[in-house]
């Protein structure tokens, strides 16, 4: 089957049952008539007629009066065309601001001065228009070729927003997506090697106005936008709102092409995303990308909104999001909030945004930026009761903490005695405050409860990963302070087994609003499967032998009895974790694995570790494992010039809290340095080797023991060795750090050197009444993949295997038939001479002698 009746045709009239008027130009041909695409010629990309008469009819005075003149709309087309010496990502960022805000001089009619035009008419979708044409044709003179032709585009009121590229597999196109991938790029001109060569190809203008990019072979179709890389398409595998899942597919089964139309390309839903859930932001990386959300974030969003819409009371309204590590839980938040600012019976609502930890209300207070207006940070109790007490419909962010203090306090000798456990006691001149070891301590036990700070039925409350805080009494002074509030959970690790009783999530939130979990988010592509590797049982070390040896040569003069007291009161204690001997060991292997696995890849990785004092002695212990494995490499038969060049620019950063009062010098040196270095903002950087201002992009190691674990998203990290007892969702938190998308990323690696097994299986058996098999399958162990590798191994061995005796039986039976060949050929060179025969015989056999040479 063609691509047009296999992918094309059907995805036209599939949009065309959803209310679009679908232009079908045929196949094979190159159109000739601009007419037939609703333009006067080639070289536009918008529809001028579509787009006149529809924007003039949704912009009406209140008696239903169009008001905007010829001049005017002139001058909005050229509000979209024109956009000088702006990049493309600048240009569609431009116009996405214009399809939410549009203005002229003034409303002829009224009287009106600058009043805001509608390009598209949000609230009411039936009133725009909607065009899908295919073979849409542009002329592109002086590129490398002449034109373009996109297998359809979508237009709403005749400005392009969705171009879609369709491929089938052939004997020349073994991966038709990526195939339709690298159409697209060539389509704007964002291929790199045609732009070095100092060429241009397609027509970029196209894409200013574009939302959305869709490749597609019928039974695989992904989406994604003009910043998204082969790896950051996703297919939309669900569709809401419900009512739009009774429909016939035009083939008459449904793949993926059929469930993205039906759940992305509906005009409402599509307007929706347009609206609501697209943004701009930059990357830890400093890139600035186009975001668009995926299905589940929509899917969720569009509950929680119809929940606040349509609950009765507190208790239906609230409830828990479970969405996975890494699926963008933040963002959904953002989406949320959008969604609640576009709805006339729902924009009142104040929102408050919760999170319980400084480097996460950062991070988040970035995000809750997107949303757009202005996001009030709450510093303290009494900020909080002052601005939250109010009715405005704003947005805040807080800190669950700041539901725990008081005005009373007790002395600072004493907070400092309860903080530092009977150690000595530095002394400060002021104790610092809230973050402080000490600062948990000042607030005096009351009997006294929060109170209530709002009683106010229209607040919602969107608590980032609730499960951390929510059976404490930080969550229940939250709960109190707003007694009619909606309350909704967002986490990847919900508290779901009966052990946590009444902390449960769902009893404390309510029950699943939405459900995301890990395996979902990996057969997405949305994130990594993880595979695990222990790299010790018992002893901390791969190689157990030779560390038990090496600790009875440094204990040897010890009795038997010492080294086992020795053993036991060490093992227990922060103290073996933090031995230099033991880290060094482990810094060599850790190195190792690094260079022969991570490395060739272009990755990061992070290593976690038990204290700030063991932070600091990894650093160096790497540092000294770097540079001997570059005295090993020069001293091979053979150095790799290249490799060695690569390990000489490794850089390792630590990344700890300060402490409140007389931190070790060491501490406070490596905390500068990594501040100097910008240490995570350059982690997150690609190696550059070639750069000399990029040199602390070879930031490879950021060596932490509390900070990183959770809410930080670099995709470059792509390996965590452990060597920190972690439990439960910390222990799943922190080992998601490592299953983001990158390119030519394939999975995520744990390498643990503590042995947390057991703790990561206990973590595993938490959400065994859930759905035990999408962790199991979700975090796999480098044990169980190799029977899987070898049994593959042996396959792959016995194809080359055959496929060389079958070359060589094919050789020997071509030697044969070329001698027989060759004899032929010789008899009908004689017959062809001989005037004998007719010459007749020699036409007919002469193609056989050039074809079996």
């Amino acid at each position: 089957m063609s691509e047009y009746l296999h992918v094309e045709k059907p995805f036209l009239d599939q949009l065309a049952a959803l209310g679009w008027q679908a232009v079908d130009q045929g196949q094979g041909l190159i159109p000739s008539d601009p007419a037939k695409s609703l333009r006067t010629s080639f070289r536009e990309w918008l529809l001028p007629e579509v787009f006149r008469d529809a924007v003039r009819a949704i912009n009406l005075t209140s008696d239903g009066t169009p008001w905007l003149t010829d001049r005017q709309l002139d001058d909005l087309r050229d509000q979209i065309v024109r956009q000088p010496n702006r990049t493309l990502l600048e240009a569609n960022e431009t116009i996405q601001a214009l399809f939410l805000k549009a203005q002229v001089d003034r409303n002829e009619v009224t009287g009106e001065a600058d009043p805001v035009v509608k390009l598209i008419d949000f609230a009411n979708p039936e009133r725009n228009q909607f065009h899908a044409i295919n073979q849409f044709r542009i002329d592109t003179p002086g590129c490398v070729k002449s034109c373009i032709i996109p297998d359809i585009v979508l237009f709403v009121n005749g400005i392009p927003l969705v171009l879609i590229e369709a491929k089938i597999g052939d004997p020349n196109t073994a991966n038709p997506l990526h195939a339709a991938y690298e159409q697209l790029r060539r389509y704007r001109n964002a291929r790199p090697e045609t732009i070095k060569a100092g060429l241009r190809e397609g027509e970029p203008r196209l894409f200013h106005t574009n939302l959305l990019l869709i490749r597609t072979c019928g039974e695989k179709a992904e989406f994604g936008t003009i910043t998204s890389g082969h790896e950051h398409f996703y297919a939309w595998k669900d569709v809401w709102p419900e009512s739009n899942r009774t429909y016939r597919p035009p083939l008459g089964v449904e793949r993926e092409q059929e469930t993205l139309i039906q759940g992305l390309l509906a005009p409402d839903t599509l307007l929706d995303v347009l609206r609501t859930c697209t943004v701009f932001m930059d990357t830890d990386s400093g890139r600035r990308i186009k975001v668009v959300s995926r299905y589940q974030q929509y899917r969720a969003a569009r509950k929680i909104v119809d929940r606040l819409r349509f609950g009765q009371s507190p208790e239906s309204r609230s409830g828990v999001v479970w969405h996975t590590q890494g699926s963008g839980k933040s963002l959904t938040m953002v989406f949320v909030a959008r969604m609640l600012r576009a709805a006339a019976d729902l924009e009142d609502f104040k929102i408050l945004l919760v999170n319980d930890r400084a480097d996460l209300e950062e991070q988040l207070a970035g995000t809750a930026k997107l949303i757009g207006g202005k996001v009030k940070v709450i510093e303290s109790t009494a900020q909080l009761r002052e601005h939250l007490s109010t009715d405005a419909s704003d947005i805040n962010m807080v800190m669950v903490h700041k539901f725990n203090e008081r005005a009373e306090t007790l002395p600072d000798t004493l907070a400092l005695a309860l903080a530092y456990g009977g150690k000595p006691i530095p002394r400060p001149k002021v104790l610092m405050a809230a973050d402080s070891a000490a600062a948990i301590y000042r607030a005096i036990p009351s009997s006294k409860t929060f109170g209530v700070v709002n009683p106010s039925d229209r607040i919602v409350l969107m608590i980032d990963e609730a499960h951390r805080t929510q059976g404490s009494d930080l969550g229940d002074n939250l709960f109190e302070a707003f007694p009619n509030a909606t309350r909704i959970a967002f986490t990847g690790t919900p508290l779901i087994t009966e052990q946590h009783g009444a902390k449960r999530t769902v009893k404390r939130f309510g029950d699943y609003i939405d459900q995301y979990k890990l395996m979902d988010a990996v057969h997405d592509g949305a994130t990594l499967q993880i595979l695990y590797e222990g790299r010790t049982a018992d002893t901390a070390l791969k190689d157990k032998h030779g560390f038990d040896a090496k600790f009875e040569n440094l204990f040897k003069a010890r009795s038997e009895e010492e080294i086992l007291a020795i053993k036991k009161k060490y093992g227990a204690t922060g103290d073996l974790l933090e031995a230099e001997n033991r880290i060094e060991a482990i810094a060599k292997d850790l190195v190792d694995h690094y260079v022969d696995n991570i490395l060739p890849d272009g990755f990061k990785a992070q290593v976690v570790c038990h204290s700030k004092l063991a932070a600091i002695r990894y650093q160096k212990a790497i540092r000294r494992a770097l540079n001997e494995r570059i005295e090993r490499e020069k001293q091979k038969p053979e150095p790799d010039a290249e490799l060695i060049r690569r390990i000489e620019f490794l850089k390792v950063a630590v990344v700890v809290s300060s402490d409140p009062t007389n931190e070790p010098a060491a501490i406070t040196e490596a905390r500068r340095e990594a501040k100097r270095w910008n240490a995570v903002e350059n982690f997150c950087r690609p190696f550059d080797l070639d750069d000399h201002d990029k040199a602390l992009s070879g930031i490879a190691f950021l060596v932490v023991c509390d900070m990183l674990l959770t809410g930080f998203d670099a995709p470059i990290e792509q390996v965590m060795y452990i060597d920190k007892k972690l439990r439960e969702h910390n222990l799943l938190q922190a080992i998601a750090r490592v299953n983001r998308v990158a390119t030519n990323k394939h999975r995520g690696f744990v390498v643990d050197y503590i042995g947390v097994f057991e703790d990561l299986a206990h973590a595993l058996t938490i959400y065994a009444e859930e759905d035990p098999q999408d962790v199991r399958e979700g975090l796999k162990s480098i044990l169980s993949e190799m029977p899987i590798l070898e049994e593959r191994y042996q396959r792959l061995l016995q194809h080359f295997i055959a496929a060389a005796e079958g070359m060589a039986a094919e050789t020997r039976r071509g030697a044969r038939g070329v001698r027989m060949r060759f004899g032929a050929l010789r008899s009908c060179d004689a017959l062809e001479l001989s005037p004998q025969r007719p010459r007749k015989f020699s036409r007919t056999n002469a193609p056989r002698r050039r074809t079996a040479w």
